[in-house]
């Protein structure tokens, strides 16, 4: 399921753009029934479906806000689909009072499409500071909120017990490398060719977009400005992090992208949608990867992973960084414009990223986020690894939430993420230096934001 989730939140980052410049979405009126409380959802899994029914039906009843019902609708669309209804329904004033999102809420939120919820929040039990600040600014554009992130996956390095113990290497997530280069000598501990094919890997120079902003802060830098509203994609940080890169890739990996992709799936713990190979990480063939915490409810599907030690550590810090961050991808919530029941819908948000999310952390590992939350972990993580090992780490998810970068904090998010996509293909493939791949997409990015933001 959380794969799905995962692809399609790319779809959705590029709805939001296609929508217009920024101020040009109407009010709309009021429409929803009082007293019915409404969800929707993009899509997701029959559980996942199922956990927020029962959510909201458990709110409901309890005739908070004289509430007498609630529905939720699950799926309403595909992709940009997606956001093209849920625009459509603002637009017409018939939305749902909430809306999961799976893309940030800076862009329509901007656009005047979602409520601002900062004078809810001051008033309740959520306000601004038992939320981790990093995820904040996920949802905040010019001092105005315009969502909640309720549950997060946590971005956090994934590594195989086994296959460290197996070397005589200590696998206790206190002596996972601390550094970059500690990192990059404890691969070539694993990494073995088998001519021109990689058999067995230690961890890769990172090449997933959605999660470079993590690197880029452990290495002293950022991709977004969100204070002064600039990318800085082609800071000398940024430059310097991609050279590193590309320097373990020449080191260890014969400097060619292409040569590893055709040994395996070195850089996803999931099956290739596109060559139909399996996870190299499930297979036992691959040490260890940033992967999200997504994939404590996913691990054990099929293809079962040929170990069963497996643990999460904190990322280590870049030649050019202080300290150690983390990063998400979250579960955004929103209240459109033209809602018939906003306060009941705050409140409802407010149960649920308390109490409410026990439950379905408990079902599905979407790591709550606000601080006041006492989790329980995961039915699967215990069943399979033990009570003690899933209280751990869910407590060490808790605390990477609460070091999370800011990143999602982009009124053009999908532009940006695709020019860098394009710029790292350049790097990697080596028909542009970082520099110069760098500056391009700097130069694109800003250029767009400048004309969302009208100047």
């Amino acid at each position: 399921m959380h794969r799905t989730l995962a692809t399609t939140r790319r779809g959705l980052l590029r709805g939001a753009t296609a929508l217009g410049a920024l101020g040009l979405l109407p009010r709309g009126a009021l429409a929803q029934a009082p007293g019915a409380l409404t969800l929707w959802t993009p899509g997701g899994s029959d559980l996942f479906c199922r956990i927020h029914t029962d959510l909201v039906t458990r709110f409901a009843a309890t005739g908070a806000d004289g509430l007498t019902g609630g529905t939720v609708t699950c799926g309403r669309g595909q992709n940009t689909e997606y956001t093209q209804v849920l625009m459509g329904a603002i637009s017409s004033g018939s939305p749902p009072d909430i809306s999961i999102l799976w893309d940030s809420p800076i862009a329509l939120g901007a656009q005047g499409a979602f409520m601002p919820l900062d004078d809810m929040m001051a008033a309740s039990s959520v306000p601004a500071g038992t939320w981790p600040a990093g995820l904040l600014r996920s949802v905040r554009f010019r001092d105005q909120t315009f969502g909640l992130p309720v549950t997060a996956g946590i971005y956090g390095m994934w590594y195989n017990e086994e296959m460290f113990e197996a070397k005589g290497i200590p696998a206790d997530r206190a002596s996972f490398p601390k550094t970059w280069d500690e990192m990059r000598a404890l691969s070539k501990e694993f990494t073995v060719w088998d001519g021109d094919r990689l058999a067995v890997a230690g961890f890769m120079p990172p090449r997933a977009v959605e999660s470079m902003a993590v690197w880029s802060a452990l290495n002293g830098g950022r991709l977004f400005d969100g204070d002064a509203m600039r990318y800085t994609l082609d800071a000398p940080e940024n430059v310097a992090m991609f050279e590193y890169f590309l320097a373990w890739l020449d080191e260890e990996y014969r400097g060619d992208v292409n040569l590893i992709d055709r040994s395996g799936n070195f850089t996803d713990s999931y099956p290739s949608s596109t060559t139909g190979l399996g996870p190299a990480f499930r297979e036992g063939r691959l040490a260890g990867l940033q992967d999200g915490s997504w994939v404590m409810g996913d691990i054990w599907a099929d293809p079962e992973p040929t170990f069963t030690r497996w643990n999460i550590a904190a990322h280590p810090v870049g030649p050019g960084g202080s300290e150690a961050v983390s990063g998400t991808w979250p579960n955004w919530f929103v209240i459109p414009t033209g809602a018939a029941n906003p306060q009941a819908a705050f409140d409802y948000l407010a149960w649920l990223s308390v109490d409410g999310v026990v439950d379905w952390y408990r079902q599905i590992p979407d790591v709550p986020t606000n601080s006041q939350v006492q989790a329980v972990p995961p039915d699967v993580v215990v069943e399979r690894r033990g009570a003690e090992f899933a209280a751990d780490v869910t407590a060490f998810l808790q605390a990477q939430a609460a070091v999370a970068t800011p990143m999602w904090d982009s009124p053009v998010q999908s532009f940006g993420n695709d020019q860098l996509a394009r710029a790292m293909e350049k790097i990697y493939t080596k028909t542009a230096t970082p520099a110069e791949a760098l500056a391009e997409a700097q130069a694109a990015s800003q250029a767009e934001l400048e004309r969302v933001l009208g100047g």
